[in-house]
């Protein structure tokens, strides 16, 4: 998404879902956004792997991603499903989630230490 109106909007509604006063988008220049058609059983699955992929994409570019949740409850709102008209998107659609996209200001970032007694191998 290229409209900075459109995601200054869905960032104050992203916001306001989440009860906080901040950017939940963290500035990010550009967005995607996954919706699945839940008229099919697998949808989520198939959205979660579409958000995935966009991210493994991504990072093969060398450009940071970032999946940002509270897509469904925007989208399930009014002022979500006016939005997706005004786009021409008609159908039984979930919000998966968003895909914030930009460069890290930071390039060697240091990773989050590991979470003990996270992954147990049997």
């Amino acid at each position: 998404m290229t409209d900075r109106a459109l995601r200054d909007k869905l960032s104050a509604m992203n916001a306001a879902i989440m009860g906080a006063d901040m950017d939940p988008f963290y500035g990010a220049p550009e967005l995607l956004i996954v919706l699945a058609n839940k008229d099919v059983p697998t949808y989520i699955y198939d959205g979660s792997l579409v958000m995935g992929n966009l991210m493994n994409a991504a990072a093969d570019l060398g450009i940071a991603s970032c999946w940002i949740h509270r897509a469904k409850e925007e989208f399930e709102s009014e002022e979500g499903k006016e939005i997706l008209r005004s786009l021409g998107i008609a159908g039984n659609y979930e919000g998966i989630g968003h895909l914030i996209l930009g460069y890290a200001a930071k390039e060697n970032a240091d990773p989050a230490p590991r979470k003990e007694n996270y992954v147990y191998t049997v």
